[in-house]
């Protein structure tokens, strides 16, 4: 898996050094460039220039009607592609597919995502699709600077996602602690890699397979090597009774086995204990006893408990 992800990554970045050719556009509506998909379908691709096309706010619609036919934006392809004067980009809930390219050397402040479980459904190719930018840019959830009660600092992973998609969260870097709710089973690859600021992470008791580099929060790209206190994910709480399977060494990284904990059930400490990757923290500890306050029996009083209390008492679940 870390050489096909080797050769990907490679083949990426060969192919940014080819002269790019602009994605054909069928029509312009309100300064965004449209290309037909389906009957029913658009994408969101680059104008006439190939490159730089975008610059200050863009706000994708949710769909567009050109010659009384209604479509659906469903796509960004090479829209953003060298965009050197962006501010923010709004992806709508209907997005479905980012390709690669989508921002490929685009300098931008800020992606603005209008629903988290939406982002959560969506089919990133390669790393994110902002992986090569640099800066990287913040990712927050609202629209048109609205609040929202969700958001990419303290995340809870929304309740009606059952696997989260490789590199759903790569690189956001405001995210500082995760709860992965109970129906998730799968993690997948790079879902959070290069994520610095992650401190907290609680994986929960439904997860059986866990994707190379899931947790990897280095910056650097699959660099097992590399490593600095900065990038620890100080704990890490799995409430799976059976580990759950791991791909290799790397769904975390170096510094994170050897300087973060892991609580995990106690009945199933034996297992974690002598699991090949599981295995692989030098600190493995039982969950503690549930603090008053701590209402999502996660071993931390935080943000977290706030928002499950919320969706709790939301959802009917209050005592």
């Amino acid at each position: 898996m870390k050489k096909s992800l080797s050769v990907l990554w490679l083949a990426v970045m060969l192919t940014s050094l080819v002269p790019f050719t602009a994605s054909a556009y069928d029509f312009e509506l309100d300064g965004i460039y449209y290309s037909i998909i389906d009957s029913s379908r658009v994408a969101v691709v680059s104008g006439n220039g190939g490159e730089g096309t975008y610059r200050g706010n863009v706000f994708i619609p949710d769909s567009v009607v050109h010659d009384g036919v209604n479509y659906t934006v469903t796509e960004i392809g090479d829209a953003f592609f060298k965009c050197t004067q962006l501010i923010t980009v709004t992806i709508p809930p209907t997005i479905t597919d980012l390709y690669w390219d989508a921002f490929l050397d685009a300098f931008i402040n800020r992606i603005i995502v209008r629903d988290l479980e939406a982002w959560c459904r969506i089919n990133f190719v390669v790393d994110g699709c902002f992986g090569l930018m640099d800066p990287y840019p913040e990712v927050e959830v609202g629209t048109h600077g609205m609040e929202s009660d969700q958001d990419m600092v303290n995340l809870v992973v929304p309740q009606a996602i059952t696997d989260i998609h490789d590199f759903t969260f790569y690189k956001i870097n405001t995210i500082t602690s995760v709860v992965i709710p109970d129906q998730v089973t799968t993690v997948g690859e790079g879902a959070f890699f290069g994520c610095y600021n992650l401190k907290s992470l609680k994986i929960g008791p439904n997860v059986t397979s866990i994707k190379n580099y899931a947790f990897d929060t280095n910056s650097y790209l699959f660099d097992w090597e590399y490593n600095t206190n900065s990038n620890i994910i100080n704990e890490v709480t799995c409430m799976a009774t059976v580990p759950p399977v791991i791909a290799s060494k790397h769904c975390f990284n170096k510094a994170t086995y050897k300087h973060g904990t892991l609580y995990v059930p106690a009945q199933s400490m034996r297992a974690y204990c002598q699991d090949e990757y599981w295995g692989l923290f030098e600190n493995i500890m039982p969950i503690p006893e549930s603090k008053p306050g701590d209402v999502n029996d996660d071993g931390m009083i935080d943000i977290t408990d706030v928002t499950t209390l919320i969706d709790m008492l939301l959802n009917g679940d209050g005592q």
